[in-house]
């Protein structure tokens, strides 16, 4: 926007929150923001941003976007979820045998690794902006389409453009609001992961609902069953998640503006529109954000608030007071990026005549423009380069390998646990009690789900809590991991013996475990990463566990023909071999800021 419109009002609010300087000129430490990630390795301008990012503090604004980042999560595992219902009813509608019925997950995952590989380092070209607006519009859209498709394989087709849709969330998003808070709630993105739990309880709920009264019985008889009269509670399901999603595209666009990452601006030398976002920022948390730390700049604030007649500033409704010219002055000399629109208006000269120019082109050449540069495959093979400098090298073949490892173990489990819990709750003794023409074993069956869905919603909050102790984030992660293959061992023990009991402790286990342990997989990731490569960073690894999605059911279809508990163990295996590469990770992101 043209300096004119909020020159000397975002200079007062980022003067109101600019780290103040030291008796030598050299900028402040607040005591409490601790070391930054980008003291050695970043720019100066970095390190201040993130100062002065932890000088805002937490508000309003802060929490709105820690709800709808949250909805892109929810709707990431909501639809994963939903595909896992769905699929013992999609095999019987269209006659699917088992070695077959693993390209319906399959077909989704490989669209939730286009969708991550695309969309993660398009956030980091072209800004966050443009994948939060899209992604779930387009799984909404896939969603609907799916709901009405008549052949197994335009469902698989629709699955893949509705996981290409959704596979961007989890990059992205994570990233935006990683950008936005301060370093000392940096712990509040593993909050993230409440919404991954929501979403699989939001769909379990659902599924219970909709499925057993809407498909076809448990024992249909000598007669059969219509399965295009009696056995349509998958596409409702279908179509209920994709007006869930639409709800979440209307909060997520039309409800709130959400305004571009500052640390992607900085990283694009948009100086002046940092400058402002953070006012705005500011603005609407009310100007209530925690003040600098510095005690001079207090106790003149003080003294300002108390004198008759003392020059106030007007820019946040007078909270703080206007620095005078000597102190100005003073931290001019500093040569702070923050005080570059009013020293040094060439450089936004330049672009608002570009802007103009740009302008004035037509829009076919712009769209062409635009569509030369998102597909110019070399940038983005550039942009992975970082990721395997000297510094980098370990720490990026080792998130990589987690995320494989981990995402080939869980879904192993994951998306056949319905299928695994209808095998199990036949051998149970009361399976041989049921009707003609009832639905008591789906009931069992989705009921079990949403137990095991819902015991993950606290694992979030327990990883929140878990990765500012001792254990850290590495620590945690392991710990986790290696309690979540304990409790596949133990779902195995209760599959043998028939245990129902057993069946639904161990899944709760396994559940609460598996949400902490992605909970602070998908905090670590982000946090790791310098900004400038964080969508990139993310969205690979990210696709190298969707890739993992794609094989894992696969696979579990094979061995399903085997024996249900053959899989469990592969799983066990592979969750315990990441669990040993978290041990391996060189840096613990607690103690430092993004």
């Amino acid at each position: 926007p043209p300096m004119a419109m909020y020159r000397d009002d975002d200079l007062e609010i980022v003067e109101m929150y600019r780290p103040s300087a030291d008796a030598n000129g050299e900028l402040g430490r607040d005591t409490d923001v601790g070391a930054d990630a980008d003291d050695e390795s970043g720019s100066d301008e970095e390190n201040e941003l993130n100062r002065m990012i932890s000088n805002i503090g937490f508000g309003r604004y802060h929490r709105r976007v820690l709800a709808l980042c949250g909805l892109g999560w929810l709707a990431d595992n909501m639809w994963m979820q939903c595909v896992a219902c769905i699929l013992p009813r999609v095999q019987q509608h269209f006659g699917i045998s088992n070695s077959r019925i693993g390209l319906m997950s399959s077909s989704m995952f490989l669209g939730l690794m286009c969708g991550a590989l695309v969309w993660g380092p398009v956030s980091d070209r072209f800004g966050r902006l443009i994948a939060y607006r899209w992604t779930l519009v387009v799984s909404a859209t896939f969603g609907l389409l799916a709901s009405f498709v008549p052949s197994f394989s335009l469902l698989c087709l629709c699955l893949f453009g509705l996981g290409s849709g959704v596979g961007g969330n989890m990059p992205v998003d994570g990233a935006i609001f990683l950008e936005f808070i301060p370093r000392e709630k940096r712990h509040l993105l593993t909050m993230l992961s409440i919404f991954f739990s929501i979403g699989s309880a939001l769909t379990a709920a659902a599924a219970l609902a909709l499925l057993p009264p809407f498909s076809c019985p448990d024992d249909s008889g000598p007669e059969g069953c219509d399965v295009s009269k009696h056995n349509n509670g998958w596409r409702y399901l279908l179509v209920t998640m994709s007006l869930v999603t639409v709800c979440m595209v209307v909060l997520r666009n039309a409800c709130f503006r959400l305004h571009e990452s500052p640390k992607f601006l900085l990283q694009n030398k948009r100086r002046s529109d940092v400058v402002f976002v953070l006012k705005k920022i500011v603005h609407f948390n009310g100007g209530t954000a925690k003040q600098p730390l510095s005690s001079e700049y207090e106790e003149s604030a003080a003294q300002a608030r108390s004198a008759d007649g003392a020059d106030r500033g007007t820019g946040s409704g007078g909270l703080l007071p206007r620095r005078n010219t000597e102190e100005s002055s003073s931290d001019s000399d500093t040569g702070s990026w923050l005080e570059w629109p009013e020293i040094d208006d060439t450089e936004n000269t330049a672009n608002s005549q570009t802007q103009q120019s740009t302008s004035k082109k037509s829009w076919a050449r712009s769209f062409f423009n635009a569509a030369k540069s998102a597909l110019d495959v070399g940038a983005y093979v550039r942009m992975l380069k970082p990721l395997f400098s000297r510094q980098l090298l370990r720490t990026t073949v080792l998130i990589w390998l987690i995320w494989g490892i981990v995402a080939m173990g869980f879904t192993m489990f994951n998306v056949f646990l319905p299928k695994l819990l209808e095998a199990n709750s036949g051998k149970q003794p009361e399976a041989s009690e049921t009707t003609p023409g009832s639905h008591t074993i789906q009931i069992h069956v989705y009921r079990d789900s949403l137990i095991y869905a819902v015991s993950g919603v606290p694992g979030s909050i327990i990883g929140a809590w878990l990765v500012g102790t001792r254990l850290g984030r590495i620590y945690s992660m392991a710990l986790s991991t290696f309690i979540s293959g304990l409790a596949l061992v133990a779902f195995a023990m209760a599959a043998k013996s028939s245990n129902s009991a057993l069946t639904i402790v161990s899944s709760s286990v396994f559940g609460l475990m598996s949400t902490l342990m992605f909970a602070v997989i998908y905090a670590y990731t982000p946090e790791v990463f310098h900004p400038s490569v964080r969508g990139t960073a993310c969205g690979t690894a990210s696709a190298l566990g969707r890739v993992a999605g794609i094989i894992a059911p696969l696979i579990t279809g094979l061995l399903l023909e085997i024996s249900t508990t053959v899989p469990l163990y592969v799983s066990v295996g592979l969750l315990w071999i990441a669990g040993g590469c978290m041990l391996a990770l060189p840096i613990e992101t607690r103690d430092v800021a993004s």
